[in-house]
């Protein structure tokens, strides 16, 4: 087996390993959530959860059809070898997404803030002896979207003569955040026991508050990371068009060469690794 296969071999294993690594972390996280939903396991019917979509609504194919294109691209139009095609594939699912989870991340953390405005409002109605309904209700009145469609899908539910239990549990099946379940389990507890629910709203609303205080205080760290990243991958791609301004014979028999192929290849495929790498290490996690 000649080097450059070897590398090649080398980069597919560790991405295989990595694509393993994360699926597996994914599961057990899906797994545990499922553990903390089991006080909603006594409901026989879905209902309305399999007809509202859950919040944010994903777009994953997006990432798998931008590599795709690239990879047609690249290999149909620019005419490179196939190699170069599957590394910048690669690397365009890997940008394409970190940035389908970045805006997925936005509209967690838009939806957080909305639901804090929200829980000081209840707070302040249930202080002036309204009704958790009437509360809601008023809730409701002063949210935006996002919230708002949830926020209708519950009220409207209990107002309909449904379970308030089961449209508590749905609320945080629809919305799977920690602060929805929180929030849906604060509502549960109350309509079973009673108590001031005031104050424990005012405690949820405070806990909200300091998680989105935190997670920025996080992100705006991380820019430093990403701004790093951006940096070296311009540089990278910047002296490479240095050298094939300055001397493009070589630089091509290079390239063209099996040995400059899978090397640029693998620099690439490592390039996305690395990428990948250093967006999960920076990953806020409570």
């Amino acid at each position: 087996m000649e080097i450059s296969d070897l590398l090649l071999s080398s980069v597919l294993i560790a991405g295989l390993a990595m694509a393993l690594y994360f699926w597996r972390s994914g599961h057990i996280r899906r797994r545990s959530l499922d553990q903390l939903d089991a006080w909603n396991a006594r409901r026989a019917e879905p209902g309305p959860v399999a007809a509202l979509d859950r919040f944010p609504k994903r777009h994953r194919i997006l990432p798998l059809l931008a590599a795709l294109v690239i990879a047609a691209f690249v290999a149909w139009v620019l005419r490179l070898p196939k190699p170069f095609a599957f590394g910048f594939a690669l690397l365009a699912g890997v940008v394409g997404y970190l940035l389908e989870s970045f805006w997925a991340a936005r509209q967690m953390l838009l939806i957080e803030g909305q639901l804090a405005d929200a829980i000081d409002l209840m707070a302040g109605s249930l202080h002036a002896g309204a009704a958790l309904l009437a509360s809601l209700e008023a809730a409701l009145r002063e949210a935006r979207a996002p919230l708002r469609v949830q926020f209708q899908e519950l009220v409207g539910r209990i107002r309909l003569g449904d379970d308030p239990l089961d449209a508590f549990a749905d609320l945080s099946k629809r919305v799977p955040l920690e602060t929805f379940r929180l929030f849906a389990l604060s509502l549960a507890v109350h309509w079973e026991t009673g108590g001031s629910l005031a104050d424990t709203l005012t405690s949820v609303g405070r806990t909200i508050r300091d998680r989105i205080e935190l997670t920025r205080r996080v992100r705006t760290q991380g820019v430093e990371v990403y701004a790093s990243v951006v940096a070296v991958l311009v540089i990278s791609y910047g002296v490479t068009w240095v050298m094939w301004s300055a001397n493009p014979e070589s630089l091509g028999t290079f390239l063209a060469s099996s040995f400059g192929t899978y090397l640029a290849t693998a620099t690439i495929c490592l390039q996305a690794v690395g990428i990948l790498w250093i967006a999960r290490m920076s990953e806020i996690k409570f």
